[in-house]
């Protein structure tokens, strides 16, 4: 049963993602260019921000380049380009432990007015089902 609960959730997933042609990423607007420090002091404020108890907040594996979050037709969100930052954060629960390291992405842009963060995902769900549902930032 398992294995074909993993199948149909592979199957959705897949089909829930697709990748922009090189004609469209050599044709993307980045935004204004920024170095890798300057993308992760806007990125890591706003991914505290969000999570559980900010003052515990823990991150490894961090990084920033030049790139691209992909689209995801089912939830009406087209591929976003900018800087994409990443890496795994944990922070207190709600009883006061870590709970673990937790996968996070987004995209950096300044399109003029400084840089922002205008895409984010943390990934939720079981050890079994991760998945993450971007959220676009106005």
């Amino acid at each position: 049963m398992k294995l074909w609960q993993s199948m149909v959730l592979l199957a959705v997933i897949s089909g829930c993602s697709s990748a922009p042609t090189e004609q469209e990423i050599d044709a993307a607007d980045f935004g204004l260019s920024m170095s890798e420090e300057t993308c992760l002091a806007v990125a890591k404020p706003f991914i505290t921000q969000r999570m559980g108890d900010p003052e515990s907040v823990i991150f490894e594996n961090l990084k920033c380049y030049r790139g691209l979050e992909g689209r995801v037709p089912v939830a009406r969100v087209e591929a976003t380009y900018g800087y994409r930052f990443a890496g795994d954060v944990d922070s207190k629960g709600e009883i006061g432990r870590y709970t673990g390291m937790t996968p996070f992405s987004g995209i950096v842009r300044d399109y003029g007015d400084g840089p922002k963060v205008v895409r984010y995902c943390i990934t939720s769900g079981t050890k079994d089902y991760r998945f993450c549902i971007p959220s676009m930032v106005d």
